[in-house]
């Protein structure tokens, strides 16, 4: 019966649409990637009447009544929705028409969503906001917090960076507010609610502002030749034409799935996790050990750290399921904070050197060797070290933890490694005593590359014997040298008795160019020391 009712309203779509626009072309969906691809644009006609519109009823009011008991997240959702009476504008029409057929879709939304939907879910219904903005991450990012567009937007809600700051998203190497759905969701309401005073209350132009920025609205505003100003007729990109009614198409859809075909799964109105306030940095991998939950599944759960590990200072908390917080809670009740190291980050400046660096941070030359895998007191400019933070470094030095925590961190090698949630070149290099640059080099990608979970990085080079005596090739025009693992331009100009501009000059490099192992450079006859 569902079924008959959901073809019949299918097959009525084409004959409401006809007076009101152009014929449409669907293009293939992509439910790997999380998107429904565009349908091709046409010229919107104006909004039909909404009192003889079968889709359309009145905008229901928030839930109030403490008496409701919920026992479906989705159920709560719906009765929160406010923009019902916009469902059934043609150009919803079409995008229903279109998610109605991807299950796939949802299924991967619904799995996307599920362990932070509740929260987001409790601090719009706070702020008596439409539970509509509980779906406007399933538009902006298919609800997945590392989400980066080519505009460098971030997380559920695609902050970009001066956005996010201006409404108090922390943002620096160690953390990133942004991918953090709980902090960015309060910060995307804060903005949403801005937007909506700026343009008359109106929640489409709101979220219409949401997506192109105030200014370019603004603009389309002024450029429109209608006195009552209405999201549907302005001229607008056609990313943010299509934004709204997306939203309001999957809102459709949700409101009652059952006629559409499309299965969701029941959702406990309830939290999942819990926030674990650990009161000091603390490895990511050994919280999940001391939680006894995968690394992976801890590195999802709390997107918005960066590296290794949680930030210095703050936040130093994570979200974990209940019974896995009260097992780290438990954990960390019986380990000396002092052991669990806090690491400070360091960029080198031009003319430092590791004694300087050591004097000004209060600590040593071999404890800044030790952490940052230097097998030589040669630093260069630009590169990141780790200082772990101490009032005594005498202390540090000889105490066991810093043996326990370079033991810890020494990983075997792989020939290949696999990128997981969280990953990046940095991070990696740690993991393994490897360089980022050279992982970098060797992969053929920027230093700066965002990675990707599943790719597939090659370490083989790092499988080579550090201890082997240099590869070298002399033939008839130059000496051919086979870069090593560590080798700079500099130590091999120096290792030769060479001139650094030269050895640049003979292979076509710059300064600040990666070499990576296993490359081969020359140098010409003559030009040796000894």
């Amino acid at each position: 019966m569902r079924k008959l009712i959901r073809n019949i309203v299918i097959s009525l779509l084409p004959l409401f649409l006809a007076a009101c626009q152009n014929s449409q072309q669907l293009e293939s969906h992509d439910v790997e990637s999380g998107t429904i691809s565009s349908i091709e644009e046409t010229t919107a006609s104006p909004e039909p009447s909404l009192e003889n519109s079968e889709l359309a009823n009145e905008a229901s009011p928030l839930a109030t009544d403490a008496d409701i008991n919920y026992d479906d997240l989705w159920r709560r959702i719906r009765d929160g929705f406010q923009l019902n009476a916009h469902y059934s504008h043609p150009n919803v029409a079409r995008y229903i028409q279109s998610y109605s057929t991807q299950q796939r879709y949802f299924d991967l939304l619904q799995n996307r969503s599920s362990p932070f939907l509740f929260e987001i879910v409790e601090e719009i219904d706070r702020r008596g906001l439409p539970l509509e903005f509980a779906l406007l991450p399933m538009v902006e990012s298919t609800y997945n917090p590392n989400a980066y567009s080519r505009e460098h937007a971030v997380g559920l809600w695609q902050f970009v960076g001066a956005t996010g700051s201006s409404f108090g998203l922390q943002q620096d190497w160690w953390f990133d507010g942004r991918r953090d759905p709980i902090a960015s969701t309060r910060a995307a309401l804060d903005y949403m609610e801005q937007l909506y005073k700026q343009f008359d209350e109106d929640w489409l132009l709101a979220i219409a502002a949401y997506n192109t920025g105030d200014g370019n609205l603004r603009r389309a505003i002024r450029r429109s030749e209608e006195e009552e100003i209405n999201f549907w007729d302005l001229n607008l990109p056609g990313e943010t034409e299509a934004h709204v009614p997306k939203l309001l198409a999957l809102s459709a859809i949700i409101a009652d799935n059952e006629t559409w075909n499309i299965e969701l799964k029941p959702l406990p109105n309830e939290p999942v996790l819990r926030s674990v306030q650990v009161g000091t940095q603390i490895d990511l991998s050994q919280a999940a050990t001391l939680a006894e939950i995968e690394y992976e599944q801890l590195r999802a759960l709390n997107p918005g750290y960066l590296q290794w590990a949680t930030h210095p200072d703050q936040p130093q908390e994570m979200l974990l399921p209940f019974e896995n917080a009260a097992l780290l809670e438990g954990a960390l009740a019986g380990i000396d904070k002092r052991d669990l190291l806090t690491w400070d980050r360091y960029e080198i400046k031009p003319g430092d050197t590791l004694g300087a660096i050591a004097r000004r941070l209060n600590t040593r030359v071999d404890i800044l060797q030790t952490f940052n895998s230097l097998v030589e007191s040669r630093i260069r400019a630009g590169e990141s070290l780790l200082i772990p933070r101490t009032d005594d470094p005498a202390l540090l030095a000889s105490a066991p933890r810093v043996e326990r925590e370079m033991t810890r961190q020494l990983r075997k090698v792989p020939a290949q490694y696999k990128v997981r949630n969280g990953d990046n070149l940095w991070v990696i290099a740690r993991r393994f005593q490897l360089r980022s640059k050279e992982i970098a080099a060797w992969n053929q990608i920027p230093l700066e590359e965002l990675l990707q979970p599943g790719q597939i990085l090659d370490l083989r080079y790092a499988l080579e014997d550090k201890n082997e005596e240099p590869e070298v090739q002399i033939n008839d025009s130059a000496v051919v040298y086979s870069v090593r693992r560590g080798d700079s331009m500099e130590a091999i100009a120096q290792r030769f008795d060479i001139d650094l501009q030269k050895l640049l000059l003979w292979n076509e490099l710059r300064i600040d160019e990666l070499i990576f192992p296993g490359q081969e450079l020359q140098v010409v006859p003559g030009s040796l020391g000894n």
